[in-house]
């Protein structure tokens, strides 16, 4: 969905958004369903403030079982973006302070608003995807899934060179009760 910088009235603007699963600007992502995210756009100069929410279900895979699951995902949005002419007519290196976090660059007079719901979906997946936090993963002799049952493999020896630290890790239990 593309909005252009000059149709944006000096109060703002409200969009809705709707990507279906085969739009370009989700192509990278395996979502199960429509990606909706409503924004309110402001421009301040020539600078544009876009706050609001996207929302929608992602198909993962657990980084401890190897599962597929899906994640509801559901984020608010409050980015800042700036011409990145102006960027590029600095032509110096410029520090970033924490304040600039929050903000990114746009080329031209039109905004693709599909690709700023994409992008703030992309960011709120985990980098390790857990189908539940207490996911038991898989067992490193068989390769059977432990939420599904005890393996019927001997338990692993602990590596020996990691016994000071356990043998420090029972002194601290001993002393916190």
């Amino acid at each position: 969905m593309q909005l252009f910088l000059d149709d944006i009235p000096p109060e703002g603007i409200k969009v809705d958004v709707c990507l279906d699963p085969d739009d370009p600007a989700v192509r990278e992502l395996d979502i199960k369903g429509p990606i909706t995210g409503s924004f309110r756009i402001q421009k301040i100069g020539r600078q544009l403030l876009v706050r609001g929410h996207v929302a929608g279900e992602v198909m993962l895979r657990c980084a401890r079982c190897l599962e597929d699951f899906d994640l509801q995902v559901r984020e608010e949005v409050n980015i800042e973006l700036r011409p990145i002419f102006d960027l590029e007519r600095s032509g110096q290196e410029m520090e970033l302070s924490t304040d600039d976090l929050d903000v990114e660059f746009f080329r031209g007079d039109i905004l693709e608003v599909g690709h700023i719901a994409a992008e703030q979906i992309a960011l709120a997946i985990p980098m390790k995807p857990l189908c539940r936090e207490d996911c038991a993963g898989i067992c490193s002799e068989c390769g059977s899934r432990r939420s599904e049952g005890v393996c019927k493999c001997s338990p692993v020896e602990p590596d020996g060179r990691w016994s000071d630290l356990l043998r420090l890790k029972e002194k601290m239990k001993k002393t916190e009760d």
